[in-house]
């Protein structure tokens, strides 16, 4: 509990990032934004990661690579439901 305490700050800027891309795919009606919503979401996503665990002084290869993983794949599959799936 001491640690969610001592990163709200990281905490509520990560939902307030998450938070603003989700609503902007939501409410908009033109997909060209929606993509470039998506990827400025994922993006930002990525470079919280990295910052935060930078400022706690465990950043490695492998947390960046697994931000990045999960960043990409959280972005295919946004992609497919915009796109109506794999068209079958």
């Amino acid at each position: 509990m001491a640690k969610l305490e001592k990163h709200t700050g990281h905490y509520l800027s990560l939902i307030t990032i998450l938070g603003v891309g989700f609503a902007i795919l939501f409410f908009s009606s033109d997909r060209s934004f929606q993509m470039l919503s998506l990827t400025l979401t994922v993006f930002f996503y990525v470079l919280w990661g990295i910052i935060h665990h930078y400022l706690n002084h465990d950043l490695t290869a492998k947390i960046v690579v697994e931000y990045s993983l999960m960043g990409a794949l959280g972005e295919a599959l946004v992609f497919l439901i915009l796109k109506g799936g794999f068209g079958l």
